[in-house]
């Protein structure tokens, strides 16, 4: 008799879905996804809330928002499967951004998948993602982005949102250069 297959291992932030799945205090309640990628990445996306490509697909990033990231990824020679990549909300809010109700009852699984790993840096796509990561209220994106932001999870890059590069196309290189600063310093933490 052949042996059995063994079943694949669990990556480490797999407990998070079941988690969301039992969430009480968010008003959405609706279907959660989880995280994407590397879970052993030195850095870690941090978006905003899975729209309906992201819940049909099962991942963060994958409607045109992802297509804009993943190109900015490239021009950052950031390689996309190597990084990990998750939102502050789980579930597809409605009618389109997140309320803070729901911010502030997906944090816990948000700090799950952030403490999963040793990450050297987060990257925080937006405001959404920036305030649920740092707590910080009353900020204004183009003040803060590009900025290294120490918190008790090491550092935060704060960033534009891909769906607003969208929008305001000379943004674009702003999004490309907080990015390779994330790389950067990834690069020179794995060197101490």
């Amino acid at each position: 008799m052949p042996p059995h297959p063994k079943p694949p291992a669990r990556p480490r932030y797999a407990g998070a879905v079941p988690f969301i799945d039992r969430c009480h205090d968010c008003p959405y309640q609706g279907k959660a996804i989880g995280p994407r990628g590397n879970p052993a990445s030195r850095i870690v996306l941090v978006g905003e809330a899975p729209g309906a490509t992201e819940i049909i697909e099962g991942g963060p990033f994958r409607g045109p928002a992802g297509q804009v990231l993943s190109q900015a990824l490239v021009e950052a020679e950031l390689v996309e499967a190597n990084l990990f990549i998750t939102n502050s909300v789980a579930c597809q809010p409605r009618p389109v951004h997140p309320r803070v109700g729901a911010i502030d009852a997906c944090r816990g699984r948000l700090i799950r998948d952030i403490e999963g790993h040793g990450r050297a840096v987060i990257v925080t796509l937006g405001a959404t993602a920036f305030r649920s990561v740092t707590e910080q209220r009353g900020f204004q994106m183009l003040d803060v982005r590009g900025q290294r932001v120490e918190t008790k999870w090491g550092s935060v890059v704060p960033t534009l949102h891909p769906a607003r590069v969208m929008r305001v196309r000379s943004e674009r290189p702003l999004l490309v250069e907080d990015l390779a600063l994330a790389g950067r310093i990834a690069s020179a933490d794995r060197g101490r």
